[in-house]
């Protein structure tokens, strides 16, 4: 073999090694630009791929270019609105959730436990701190106005409930509108329920106005059942309520139910006013023996300047045991006119 053609040929070889020697960092570059062993595309968001990280195992967003969005450092990513991702880190030793958008700015503060759809577009968020449920749509905005001890959604509708009250809503997207609300207390060992329905509702500014109903009507129930008036000044608007207290004090009297029979408001004043009216069944002793009685219980409520809702007058109105009718004597007449006349005004 010639010197030539053997030079030639190392040339060649030369030129072989560095060819291939290419194609394997190309390679490695390709494989190495995204650092992920697992990515995958989200049903519905086209362009958006999550990817996690092979080293540290969390996981991120890149786009179609692989190109990254968000970087991988979260120990839980999925897509909740169209911008919107739900995420989580460990702070302080713990999970926590929260929302981000794309370009990581924060719509939910991490401060949950947990996070996770309740309808399509509600999202139910119970906090770490009292494990109490949140509601947010999916750009994580917060819906109504409190926490929840749960949430449930079955077939468009959410039963909340809140302590002792049940609240029930229909649901249309990210919209919540309030149905009933249905509150429970135990008076003298008898159930009481306080319920209201969608035209109740529409006729208050909140949905906690009955709320604040129920909880100040049970407040006087229970102190007019007790015979411990010492709480009702706190709750009472007028400057003089001994005389009210007197007529309804239970001398004699037996209780043995109540029930919510009308919720009423006046957006004519320049309050807003609000009154309950119950039928309370007692028995009364009397020289003749116990004889079952009943009447109706009105109590009004109205708010101050502060905007706090106080009891303002309270009447009874005798009632026919046979016929379930107010009895109209002088003194349920007497008491009509108290009541229209302003006397607590």
């Amino acid at each position: 073999m010639t010197r030539r053609i053997r030079l030639l040929m190392l040339v060649l070889a030369v030129v072989i090694v560095a060819l291939g020697t290419g194609l394997i960092k190309l390679n490695l570059d390709t494989t190495q630009d995204t650092g992920d062993s697992k990515t995958t595309q989200p049903a519905g968001r086209e362009g958006y791929y999550i990817f996690q990280d092979d080293d540290t195992g969390l996981y991120g967003v890149r786009n179609e270019n692989d190109r990254v969005l968000v970087d991988a450092e979260w120990n839980s990513l999925s897509f909740a609105g169209e911008q919107t991702l739900l995420v989580s880190r460990r702070t302080g030793g713990a999970l926590r959730y929260g929302m981000i958008q794309i370009n990581e700015n924060v719509r939910i503060p991490f401060a949950y436990s947990s996070i996770t759809p309740l309808t399509g577009q509600i999202l139910a968020a119970v906090t770490a701190e009292d494990e109490k449920t949140i509601l947010y749509n999916t750009e994580g905005q917060q819906l109504l106005s409190q926490a929840w001890d749960s949430c449930v959604a079955e077939d468009g509708v959410l039963r909340l409930m809140s302590g002792t009250a049940q609240y029930t809503a229909e649901v249309s997207g990210s919209t919540i509108r309030m149905t009933a609300v249905t509150m429970r207390t135990v008076l003298a060992g008898e159930p009481l329920y306080f319920s209201f329905d969608a035209e109740d509702l529409a006729g208050v500014e909140s949905y906690t106005v009955l709320a604040q109903l129920a909880q100040l009507s049970q407040q006087y129930l229970k102190a007019m059942l007790r015979q411990d008036y010492s709480d009702v000044y706190s709750i009472t608007a007028a400057d003089s309520y001994s005389a009210v207290i007197d007529e309804h004090r239970m001398q004699n009297r037996y209780f043995t139910s109540m029930t919510l029979l009308d919720t009423e408001w006046d957006e004519s004043e320049p309050v807003l006013r609000y009154a309950c009216t119950f039928r309370f069944c007692y028995r009364l002793k009397t020289d003749a023996g116990v004889v079952p009685q009943a009447s109706n219980l009105i109590l009004r409520m109205r708010r101050d300047a502060d905007g706090l809702l106080l009891l303002y007058s309270v009447e009874e109105q005798p009632v026919d045991m046979q016929t379930g009718q107010v009895i109209m004597d002088s003194t349920t007449k007497g008491a009509d006119e108290r009541s229209s006349g302003g006397k607590y005004e």
